[in-house]
């Protein structure tokens, strides 16, 4: 994937993040199938570049990975 296209996908995963419906983090899976009452919008990419975008955002300390729950759940670093 080019680079400005997994930039894109980031910017599109951090948007989503920072809606009020993603207060308590996303499932990776929210981030690509939206239910019909989400207001939240829907990351345009495959399933693998949505994964390798979070794992650059997880690296680069903008997005927190909490895997304690039965399912992976991602939210937004707050900056203090």
């Amino acid at each position: 994937m080019a680079s400005d296209t997994l930039g894109d996908v980031k910017s599109q995963i951090l948007e989503a993040l920072r809606h009020p419906e993603a207060e308590e983090g996303l499932y990776f899976r929210n981030f690509y199938h939206l239910h019909e009452e989400d207001e939240r919008p829907a990351v345009q990419a495959e399933e693998a570049d949505i994964l390798d975008a979070l794992r650059e955002l997880v690296g680069a300390g903008k997005v927190k990975l909490d895997e304690s729950g039965p399912e992976a759940v991602f939210t937004l670093v707050q900056k203090h």
